[in-house]
């Protein structure tokens, strides 16, 4: 890096430039190393607005070169990184500073730039090509990395949620009979871990109209059973309670409660299975590391609002 010089020419410049004294301070710069070349061609125009335009440009620029300078040497750049003497070569052209800030810019956020290329090299964006090409210019056009990060979280959603639609789609079309009215409403889901942990619910009821001393009295009755049965080695499909008709499904670390109002038919727990499974392939590590923390699950709510979509397809 090379050596920066005092700026006690600048600072000098600086008074000189209230003065007009542009001759000297066209010598201050060049004494500092600076390229001046533009400048000595707009003093020889003898147009005294383009004259000052320029100085006062240059001025602006040199004080942004100092600042690139500086950060440069908090980051430690220096002659081990291979684009070392292209940068080099430019630090004395104020008329490079754009391109000096961005690469700045660009080897601050190198490691966290890079992760976020893997990560969307990681995803299988079929179908959504265009959406990732749009996040690909993005990397070249040095956007910020919060819009990029937020750009490919958008995508990672639009990928999942037709992820569940399709694998859901096989299990909807199964449906055994031909329905003309609905036979069957899902109203509330609990999603618990075969310990007991209640993970999540989500109910399709409003929340002032839910009746949670009954809801509690539910998973109570819900554990109950289930805990009998995986004692037992028996599989429970439906549990009534309080006149409320629950169908259960389980998987290799949580199971489903399904409260509906209507006739259950044998496709919802299919519909229902196939979610705990793309739950526990999902979370497999934090599944299989349980410790009982229900906050090291992450988007619970995604698998059960997974499931009311698919039960409500087959209606």
């Amino acid at each position: 890096m090379p050596k920066k010089k005092s700026s006690s020419s600048s600072k000098k410049s600086s008074s000189s430039s209230s003065k007009a004294d542009y001759p000297a301070q066209l010598f201050d710069w060049l004494s500092e190393g600076y390229i001046v070349a533009p400048l000595t061609n707009v003093i020889k125009s003898k147009d005294d607005k383009k004259i000052k335009e320029m100085f006062s440009d240059y001025e602006d620029r040199i004080k942004r070169l100092e600042a690139v300078k500086d950060e440069l040497d908090q980051l430690e750049f220096n002659y081990k990184n291979n684009t070392y003497g292209d940068v080099s070569e430019k630090l004395n052209d104020p008329m490079q500073v754009d391109y000096l800030e961005k690469f700045v810019r660009s080897f601050q956020n190198g490691p966290r730039l890079n992760e976020l290329k893997a990560e969307l090299a990681s995803l299988n964006v079929s179908g959504f090509q265009k959406e990732a090409k749009k996040i690909k210019t993005m990397f070249g056009d040095g956007d910020e990395l919060d819009d990029i990060e937020k750009a490919i979280n958008r995508l990672k959603k639009k990928i999942k949620e037709k992820f569940f639609a399709s694998a859901f789609e096989e299990e909807a079309i199964l449906k055994e009979v031909e329905v003309k009215e609905p036979k069957f409403i899902a109203e509330t889901i609990f999603l618990l871990h075969k310990d007991g942990t209640l993970l999540s619910v989500k109910s399709k009821k409003p929340p002032a109209e839910l009746d949670k001393k009954l809801m509690s009295r539910m998973v109570m009755a819900i554990k109950e059973q289930m805990n009998r049965a995986f004692k037992e080695g028996e599989h429970v499909h439906t549990l009534t309670y309080e006149g409320h008709t629950i169908i259960l499904e389980d998987s290799q670390h949580v199971y489903a409660a399904v409260v509906v109002v209507g006739e259950a038919q044998p496709v919802m727990y299919r519909i229902i299975l196939k979610a705990l499974q793309i739950m526990e392939k999902k979370l497999a590590k934090e599944l299989d590391s349980w410790k009982g923390d229900r906050t090291s699950l992450e988007n619970l709510d995604r698998y059960t609002s997974a499931i009311f979509q698919a039960l409500d397809k087959i209606n």
